[in-house]
C-alpha cells in the first residue's frame, strides 16, 4: 500500500515538474492562459486516477457518446432524405407549371437507397392556358374527356430517368 502512495506522489511531483517547464517555455501572450488550463487538467487526472482504480470506477467515455451519436445521426439522416425527396418534388412541380399546367399535387417515391425515382404521382387541373387537347372517351353513357400529358411524359424522361410507367396522373 505505502508503495502504491508513494507511486502516486512521484506522479505529481513529476507532472507538477513538467507543468513548471512547459510554462516556463510557452511566452507570454493569449495562448499561455489556455496552456495553464490544460496543465492544470492533466494535473487534475494525475490526482485524481488512482483514487479512481482504488473505488475500482471504470468511465468509458464512448458508450456515453455513442448512443447520443447514433440517436442523432439517425434523425439527421431521415430529415436530409426529406428535404432531398421534397426538392425533388418542389422542382417537378415547378418545371411542369412552366410546361403550362396548373398543378395540384406532386409526390416522388425513391429506392431505399435514395438513388433511383420508383415512381411519380401527379395530381393535374388541367392547363393554364386553357387549351387543352381533348379525346373523347366514352364510358358507358357518360363522356370523360382526357387530356393529353405527353409533353410531361418526355420531360420527366429525359431529366429524371423514369420509364412511361412510373409516371402516374391522378
Amino acid at each position: 500500500m505505502i508503495g502504491v502512495i508513494r507511486q502516486w506522489c512521484e506522479g505529481i511531483i513529476v507532472a507538477i515538474i513538467i507543468s513548471v517547464i512547459i510554462e516556463l517555455l510557452i511566452p507570454e501572450g493569449n495562448n499561455k492562459k489556455y496552456v495553464k488550463v490544460v496543465v492544470g487538467v492533466y494535473i487534475i487526472f494525475i490526482v485524481v486516477n488512482p483514487i479512481l482504480k482504488l473505488i475500482d470506477y471504470d468511465f468509458n467515455f464512448q458508450n456515453v457518446f455513442d448512443f447520443e451519436t447514433q440517436e442523432t445521426h439517425a434523425n439527421l439522416d431521415t430529415d436530409i432524405k426529406d428535404v432531398y425527396i421534397l426538392g425533388i418534388e418542389q422542382t417537378i412541380k415547378s418545371e411542369i407549371i412552366n410546361l403550362g399546367y396548373e398543378v395540384n399535387n406532386v409526390s416522388v417515391q425513391v429506392d431505399k437507397n435514395y438513388e433511383n425515382i420508383e415512381n411519380i404521382e401527379i395530381s393535374i387541373k388541367g392547363r393554364i392556358d386553357n387549351t387543352i387537347s381533348v379525346e373523347p372517351v366514352i364510358i358507358g353513357n357518360t363522356v370523360k374527356s382526357q387530356i393529353n400529358y405527353d409533353d410531361i411524359i418526355k420531360f420527366l424522361k429525359e431529366n429524371y430517368l423514369v420509364k412511361e410507367n412510373q409516371i402516374v396522373f391522378r
